[in-house]
């Protein structure tokens, strides 16, 4: 590996030593010359400093290659991730290349067989996922003699005080030579794999991968993790994938927690070998297995032998028996353990734990079917007895359970005999048929109750089933019909609270590289540390935390929300008393956290899609405005030019009248233009929510007087007329812009109307509001126009001829609204609109008008 990096350093390639274990070799010691040292870690366990490999000093630095040495080497508690070669996968995802070092002894599949071999177990384990994902490896392999004159010079690391020992037990030569071969058999699968990539991806018939599936059958034993490494050796020897099944029944439930470890842990490790977990849930483990086979098209079977009691196969079976005699066409392999396997401890599940109430309530039914079949002996046969008594046990192995069921099913036979056969209260029986209806009906009681205990365990999963169903429907369903990121969490967190009894805090980005909680908190006592986890996740989009494999020390277990868009959060969940999550729970909560990845994608698509939609509006109502607003402009723009360029160049010779009649255009223009802009920022106003009402109480006739009065100029040539009801409430207006209004109606009727038109102003009050119309007739509005002449920059086809910008009405309208009224627009049959409008009259102003009354 040195060698290779004082090869690459010398090429000008960016290459630091992130970690090199010397031992105190000089020849090793001088390969290190030129290369750049990236400082170690200390990290403190128990009182004693530890170095480690420096995992976010190699990131920061970023070289485009680091040498890591001895990736099989567990790192120091407290580390970020509990082996070095976890370490090694997050710098590749960050982009960086990496140089490692391992042997052969340390690859997880092939661990068992070296102990085999050399009777040493390997603790130190690389999955085999890692070895198969590098880009290229090197096979360095030297003689055995030439291995153990270097152990003999001392140029091979053994521990203190370990290599007298090591030589003679480890760092034997048939050992050694056995390694050699392990080590060139898979250098040459290695081979092989690339050989078949690479006929794959150009086209090349000949050797490829045939269409196998190995299955594996795991359970709570320790055997399970030879079966697993076995298994993964033979799926990479046929390419095919490899299945990890688990049959959760009854004995699922009576195992120990330390039981259920196990086998979760041998769960994970199938996963760490790039296989798919199953948990298969039924009573009858070879129903289960061999029915799943078949549905999935697998071909090989690889199963455990535990080392049991001859006479426990005899009346129990094997499950290994049971599975060869069903499997019809799928081979099985059937591995069996080198040393005796110590006993999965069981402890009463729900379904067997010894209940003193539930046996007296089987007692107490046989004495029930004892006493009712005493009272009709008169008008039944001794085996009418028989049938009730399988009545009830029928009913103590539905309501109470295997044990009652048990004893029901062998004491009923007594007592049958006890009280019904001849003679009466003995257990002697003058006729020997009898014995035919005892052994029927301990048999059919038994089966009774082996069945009534399957249906109990049946209807256990059916209901978690159902929960788990009903909660992921539950949590799909408010998630659609939920709005907003920090709603989503929030019914995502109550939704797997309710399920786990676990603590959640979400945590979404707020920037580009930092998170802030929308749900929950991180514990304060390890705040630091828990946040460092799931900034890891979120950055890694990988599970960390509790219960994984990347800093496990963790008190919360971290699921990024990953979605097609890329890492949208991440859900953190914190179980009370030290639980583990099971791997059927953790499966759960990645299901969960994909359904919130999803919602929040999709709250982020509608986000985006209103604020296109904004752009696009945006982009129209400009477009409009240039297009409408830029003739109104140029129009006055044009003539104050040529009025003030003329007084400009020819003052001197144009007369006084002429002048003035140029200074009248200026100041006319200088007005339309001034009412132009006026109106455009008064739109704005409107629309932005900026326009503060100062409101007043009013005289409506003040109002139209006052805008009458503004626009007595502008009126010439028109009749105008008021009508005003008798004793009008006051009305808390703004009275400026309420006289901007009439304004602009009274300048919209002027504009289209001949002069000598009327125009009529009136005000009543109606339904308790004040309503103002302003009436012209001019030539009304055209038929479908009523709505849309309010909208902004609209002017209808009888109208495009007059100038103006389309903005007044859309003022008005803007106005009334703010002051909680309405206001519309009706033509009148003989001709002409009529535009009105309402304001609100307060309950104390009507009962001043009253008063006054």
């Amino acid at each position: 590996m040195l060698s290779a990096a004082q090869s690459a350093l010398k090429e000008g390639v960016d290459v630091v030593a992130g970690v090199i274990e010397t031992h105190g070799r000089t020849e090793t010691q001088k390969l290190l010359a030129g290369l750049p040292l990236l400082p170690m870690t200390e990290v403190t366990h128990k009182g004693v400093t530890l170095r480690e490999f420096n995992l976010d000093a190699a990131k920061v630095r970023k070289p485009s290659i680091v040498l890591v040495d001895e990736l099989a080497h567990t790192n120091a508690p407290g580390s970020r991730h509990p082996k070095r070669w976890q370490d090694v996968q997050e710098l590749l995802d960050a982009g960086i290349d990496v140089y490692s070092t391992l042997n052969v002894q340390h690859l997880e599949s092939l661990s068992d067989v070296v102990a085999g071999v050399t009777g040493i177990k390997v603790k130190e384990t690389v999955p085999d996922s890692v070895f198969d994902s590098a880009d290229d490896i090197v096979l360095v392999d030297i003689p055995a003699d030439e291995l153990l004159k270097r152990l003999r010079e001392g140029k091979v690391y053994l521990a203190e005080g370990a290599r007298g020992r090591a030589a003679e037990g480890f760092f034997k030569k048939n050992n050694i030579i056995a390694l050699r071969e392990l080590a060139l058999r898979r250098t040459m699968e290695r081979v092989d794999a690339q050989m078949s990539d690479y006929n794959v991806r150009e086209g090349i018939r000949g050797s490829l991968p045939v269409a196998d599936k190995v299955m594996v059958c795991i359970g709570a034993d320790p055997l399970s993790a030879k079966l697993i490494r076995t298994a993964r050796r033979m799926a990479t020897s046929l390419k095919a994938p490899l299945v990890g099944v688990y049959v959760e029944n009854l004995r699922h439930y009576r195992l120990t927690e330390e039981g259920r470890a196990t086998a979760e842990a041998n769960m994970r490790m199938v996963e760490r070998m790039e296989g798919k977990t199953v948990v298969l849930q039924g009573d009858n483990a070879t129903e289960e297995i061999i029915a799943y086979a078949r549905e999935n098209g697998i071909t090989k079977i690889i199963l455990g032998k535990p080392d049991k009691p001859r006479w426990r196969e005899v009346l129990y079976g094997s499950l290994a028996d049971k599975v060869i005699r069903r499997s019809g066409h799928i081979d099985v392999y059937v591995v069996t353990g080198d040393a005796p396997l110590q006993p999965v401890v069981s402890r009463k599940s729900a379904l067997t734990k010894f209940k003193p109430k539930l046996y007296a309530a089987s007692l107490a039914i046989m004495a029930m079917f004892t006493l009712l079949g005493w009272l009709l002996q008169s008008i039944t046969h001794p085996t009418d007895q028989a049938l009730l008594y399988l009545i009830g046990n029928v009913l103590v192995a539905a309501r109470l359970g295997r044990g009652p069921a048990v004893l029901y099913a062998v004491l009923s036979p007594a007592c049958f005999n006890f009280f019904f056969i001849p003679p009466l209260y003995t257990f002697e029986m003058y006729d020997r048929s009898y014995w035919m209806t005892l052994l029927v009906m301990l048999a059919t009681s038994m089966v009774i109750t082996s069945f009534a205990t399957r249906l109990r365990l049946q209807a256990m999963i059916s209901r978690r089933r159902e929960q788990h169903t009903s909660t992921l429907y539950a949590l799909t369903r408010a998630l659609a019909s939920t709005r907003g990121q920090k709603s989503m969490a929030e019914v995502t967190a109550k939704h797997i609270s309710e399920v786990l009894g676990a603590e959640v805090t979400v945590w979404l980005p707020d920037g580009p590289e930092h998170l802030s909680p929308v749900v929950g908190e991180l514990p304060e006592r390890d705040y630091v540390k828990e946040l460092a986890v799931l900034q890891w996740c979120f950055g890694n989009k990988r599970r960390a935390g509790h219960d994984t494999d990347t800093m496990p020390s963790a008190g919360g277990l971290y699921l990024p929300l990953v979605a097609s868009s890329g890492t949208l959060g991440v859900l953190g969940l914190f179980l009370p008393e030290k639980r583990h999550f099971t791997t059927e729970e953790i499966s759960s909560l990645e299901t969960f956290a994909s359904l919130l990845a999803s919602a929040l994608e999709r709250a982020h698509a509608a986000e985006k899609a209103e604020v296109s939609k904004v752009e696009a509006e945006s982009e129209k109502l400009r477009n409009i405005l240039l297009s409408t607003v830029s003739h109104d402009l140029r129009t006055p723009l044009a003539t104050i030019t040529g009025a003030s360029s003329s007084i400009a160049a020819d003052a001197s010779r144009l007369s006084p009248e002429t002048v003035r009649e140029l200074g009248r255009s200026i100041h006319n223009e200088a007005e339309r233009l001034s009412r132009i802009v006026t109106n455009l920022l008064d739109v704005t106003s409107l629309e932005s929510g900026t326009v503060k009402l100062n409101l007043q109480p009013y005289f409506i006739e003040e109002v139209v007087g006052s805008a009458l009065t503004r626009l007595e100029k502008h009126l010439e040539g028109r009749t105008i007329t008021t009508h005003a009801e008798a004793n009008l409430p006051m009305v808390e207006i703004d009275g400026l812009l309420i006289e901007q209004v009439l304004t602009n109606l009274l300048e919209n009727a002027v504009k289209y109307t001949q002069p000598g038109s009327i125009i009529e102003v009136s005000a009543n009050l109606a339904s308790g509001k004040l309503r103002i119309s302003v009436a012209d007739n001019g030539p009304g509005i055209p038929a479908g126009d009523e709505q849309r002449i309010f909208d902004k920059f609209y002017t209808t086809a009888h109208h495009k001829a007059q100038k103006g910008t389309g903005l007044g009405l859309s003022i008005c309208q803007g106005i009334i609204r703010a002051h909680g009224g309405d206001i519309w627009v009706r033509s009148k049959p003989e001709g002409g609109a009529v535009f009105s409008f309402t304001l609100p009259v307060s309950q104390a102003m009507q009962e001043a008008m009253h008063e006054a009354v």
